[in-house]
């Protein structure tokens, strides 16, 4: 399901602007940064932002995915889920995106043949309102000239106008007139009269007169042409169904609801499906005439029959089927909806994850759980995975998930690598940082399937930031392999080692190299590390410009005169209280548009969320303007420009845009009050009108 909101703010809109000053290559995007929690534990839905694992967070038709791929591994020999996204958009994602990255990708070796109506399939199989019956169209064409071509009981003449008269046709679905041919002076056959009562049958079909075309088809029934009589015994299901949905779209988004009227119809359509896969089981529109059955259960809001038929579709999975289409269906049709519990035991599995997301009430109880054990009758190790998962997430008791998951097993399913993801996370929670290291560590080397890897280094990352081990991050012999984890700690949690480290390490990666160096040198200058900034500064060599242009910063003459940036640091090392070089190193954050980089800290559960090594308090332009506005030492330009600023901090929405704790209004009226009559004279009084 997809989220009208996302909840929370998160790591990645700060590293995002953070690596484009760096010198950092984004990806492009045709919308604003979605926002990604790098943490193990999702207790509420996380949109955009899947593990690579069974989560409550994640998507449902992602676990959905999952769960299926697990049960057809002899479809996935030569196939496996794999991500569209690569390292070129690393900054933009985290691990899954429904719409991008959960593909199911078939055999490469195997012949995708969906015989039949293809277009019926895709309306029927997705069981929405869009389209219309003239979705099959064309394919229903094709199939039609290739049965008469291949009748040999038809003569040259009747094959030449069956063809006209089928390419002559024409639907009226979309406001026309269907019209085609009605001279049949060359159709003497039985076969040919029987193809021509087909098309009779398909015209009134696609004109909407379902009555007429069901008398047609049912002309049909003992067709001596294999192909007429199977399609036609079809089409009278389907046309029964098209009956019964009159009415059950709105007529504005073609959006379907389960409020079909016609039950008469809708009951008929059911028997003639039903037995039209009795009779060819395996015939050319079985796999669209279970999506009609679901169409049906689904009209007629009948949840447990569609549940049911989900769960008979997932067990009787082909390498012809379209996997994502189905997974999409039960998504929209069935689990957004349900208002019951399934008894099929994925579907279930899917539903309880759901119901682990901190939002959902009632609290879903041991009890609760333990009163599916019937329905997970043959899955008992997808019921001990579920049962941990509610343990931890609901009840917060990490040491019960531990015990219900029972000893490590390594197995190259979904359910085995979430069920020791799960267990990583217990280690973590409880606190036991070493077994947790140690289990990240001995699951890392056997890992297949997109991003489990770095979903694994991220559990480990975590241990050792919590464990106060952050440098292992980065050391040789335990270096992670994500730049993207390493870059988020050199962001966040780094200190000064790490980041020179970092930044002559020759392995870094240049984003990361630049990355390193930029937090460096912004954190000394303004963390009060003034000869350490003019040292490392030194430093650089063989920079581009543009990734270092930030720092060298030439200072400003208006609205508040600074020199460049190094001679401002100088000022401050001479006097680390000097109110003009504080001013202007407000001055390089404000134009520089670096108030929001130490605006943000990662949640104490996600990465980066450690305490920072990094010495002395993060930087803020509001906090600043306040002590030099109390300081009677200040001087009276400085406080002036102090005072001018920390109102600005509020302009034009009153939101504060320079950090620190936010100011009452009232008390920027009091400032506002004196700017304008203590300190009148000075531009700024007298550009100033509001205090927001």
């Amino acid at each position: 399901m997809t989220p009208a909101q996302h909840a929370h703010l998160c790591a990645g809109v700060a590293l995002i602007a953070l690596l484009a000053w760096a010198g950092v290559a984004l990806a492009s995007s045709d919308g604003p940064e979605p926002c990604y929690r790098w943490s193990l534990d999702h207790r509420a839905f996380t949109g955009d932002s899947a593990l690579p694992f069974l989560s409550p967070g994640n998507d449902s038709r992602t676990n959905l995915q999952f769960l299926i791929v697990d049960a057809y591994p002899r479809l996935l020999r030569n196939a496996k889920l794999v991500s569209s996204e690569d390292e070129k958009s690393a900054s933009t994602m985290m691990f899954w995106r429904w719409d991008l990255d959960t593909a199911f990708v078939r055999d490469a070796g195997s012949s995708v043949n969906r015989s039949g109506d293809e277009e019926a399939r895709k309306a029927t199989s997705l069981a929405d309102g869009e389209g219309s019956r003239c979705i099959s169209f064309e394919s229903g064409k094709q199939a039609f000239l290739a049965a008469v071509q291949a009748d040999p009981s038809l003569s040259a003449a009747e094959r030449a106008e069956l063809t006209e008269t089928r390419n002559q046709t024409v639907p009226a679905c979309s406001g026309g007139v269907s019209h085609s041919s009605e001279s049949h002076a060359n159709l003497a056959s039985l076969a040919a009269k029987d193809f021509n009562t087909y098309l009779q049958g398909a015209k009134a079909f696609y004109e909407g007169a379902f009555d007429e075309a069901k008398i047609r088809f049912r002309l049909l029934a003992k067709s001596e042409n294999a192909w007429v009589q199977e399609t036609a015994r079809y089409m009278i299901g389907r046309t029964l169904l098209n009956k019964a949905q009159i009415g059950a779209f709105d007529s504005f988004d073609q959006t379907g609801e389960p409020r079909a009227s016609d039950k008469a119809s809708l009951g008929a359509s059911e028997t003639e499906i039903k037995a039209y896969l009795t009779a060819y089981p395996a015939g050319r529109y079985a796999i669209s005439a279970r999506g009609l059955l679901r169409r049906i259960y689904w009209l007629g809001a009948d949840e447990a029959r569609l549940s049911a038929e989900y769960g008979w579709q997932i067990a009787h999975l082909t390498a012809s089927m379209d996997v994502d289409d189905l997974v999409e269906e039960i998504d929209s049709k069935y689990l957004r909806a349900a208002k019951d519990q399934s008894h099929e035991p994925i579907l279930l599995a899917v539903q309880d994850l759901m119901r682990l997301r901190g939002s959902s009430r009632p609290k879903f109880s041991a009890a609760d759980i333990e009163a599916q054990a019937p329905d997970f009758a043959g899955h008992e190790e997808l019921f001990a995975f579920l049962k941990a998962a509610r343990a931890y997430y609901v009840d917060g008791e990490p040491d019960v998930a531990l015990r219900l998951l029972g000893p490590p097993q390594s197995g190259p399913s979904y359910l085995d690598f979430s069920r020791e993801m799960l267990r990583g996370q217990a280690f973590l929670a409880s606190g036991q940082y070493q077994a947790a290291i140690a289990h990240w560590r001995a699951l890392l080397p056997n890992l297949a399937q997109p991003w489990q890897s770095e979903a694994v280094e991220l559990g480990l990352a975590l241990s050792w930031e919590r464990a106060g081990t952050l440098n292992k991050v980065f050391l040789p012999e335990t270096r992670v392999a994500s730049s993207r984890i390493r870059q988020i700690l050199l962001s966040h949690t780094a200190g000064p080692i790490l980041l020179r480290m970092a930044v002559d390490d020759p392995k870094s990666t240049p984003d990361e190299r630049n990355l390193a160096r930029f937090v460096l040198l912004f954190k000394e200058a303004t963390r009060g590390q003034y000869a350490n900034f003019l040292r490392d500064l030194a430093l650089i060599k063989n920079v581009e410009a543009g990734q270092a242009a930030a720092f060298l910063w030439r200072g400003a003459s208006e609205p508040y005169q600074c020199p460049a940036l190094k001679e401002v640091i100088g000022e401050l090392l001479a006097n680390n209280r000097d109110p003009h070089g504080l001013l202007c190193l407000g001055e390089f954050v404000r134009t520089a548009e670096l108030d929001a980089f130490e605006s943000f800290r990662p949640k104490p559960d996600e990465l980066g969320g450690g305490e920072s090594i990094f010495p002395g308090e993060p930087f803020s332009r509001g906090e600043l303007y306040k002590r030099l506005i109390a300081d009677p030492s200040t001087p009276d330009r400085e406080r002036a420009y102090a005072l001018y600023r920390a109102i600005n901090c509020y302009a034009p929405t009153g939101a504060n845009r320079c950090g620190g704790t936010d100011v009452e209004l009232s008390q920027r009226k009091t400032w506002f009050n004196m700017l304008k009559s203590r300190y009148s004279a000075t531009s700024w009084a007298q550009g100033l009108k509001y205090y927001w």
